[in-house]
């Protein structure tokens, strides 16, 4: 049964100032990790550009994952190529 939403996982980036301060990823960070997913056009393990604040949040055994309506995708990262 197909529907119309996505199993996300935030792609947490650390940066590194040029004084070796670790800088965290910012609180609403717009890419994500694909979990499960109910859409034929985005494969599970892609990874995509969401909208910010739209998709429900919760934590299983203290990792945040989103659940997004297709409509909350901006865009599909393939092979590190956005399209």
């Amino acid at each position: 049964m197909k529907n119309n939403y996505v199993l996300t996982k935030e792609i947490i980036e650390e940066k590194i100032s040029e004084g070796g301060i670790i800088l965290p990823s910012e609180k609403y960070n717009r890419i994500c990790i694909v979990i499960k997913s109910g859409l034929d056009d985005v494969k599970e393990g892609c990874s995509i550009i969401k909208t910010i604040g739209n998709g429900t949040t919760f934590n299983i055994n203290g990792e945040e994952y989103e659940v997004l309506h297709e409509s909350h995708i901006l865009g599909i990262i393939e092979d590190g190529t956005e399209t």
